[in-house]
């Protein structure tokens, strides 16, 4: 039987499609970025999948492509986790987040799920 916990987080996430590129920080403005998709998001952080291993404690530079717009963040990665396909579940929260993209997510986040 399923017990409801409240959440441990600060800020709510809400699931979502939205294509992401993934840097390393310190390559911010050099080559492709890794692409992926976001399993979901929310003003502290967001959850995808990576085809390679990043390390926790890693410093990335995010672009969050929701809904015809542009966010961009600055994360960290809380933590890692194997799966079967040989990928990584990723989840990282942001720590750097300019006002408008902040405003972005917030209209996002409080729209309603189609």
């Amino acid at each position: 039987m399923a017990e409801n916990k409240p959440s441990r987080r600060r800020f709510p996430r809400i699931p979502s499609g939205y294509e992401i590129g993934v840097r390393s920080a310190k390559e911010k403005n050099k080559g492709i970025p890794s692409v992926s998709t976001v399993h979901d998001v929310g003003l502290g952080g967001c959850r995808f999948v990576s085809k390679e291993q990043l390390g926790v404690g890693s410093l990335l530079s995010l672009t969050i492509l929701p809904k015809r717009s542009i966010v961009e963040a600055e994360a960290r990665v809380v933590y890692e986790l194997p799966m079967k396909e040989g990928t990584f579940e990723v989840g990282v929260e942001f720590l750097e987040i300019s006002q408008r993209d902040k405003a972005t997510l917030e209209k996002i986040l409080s729209a309603p799920v189609a």
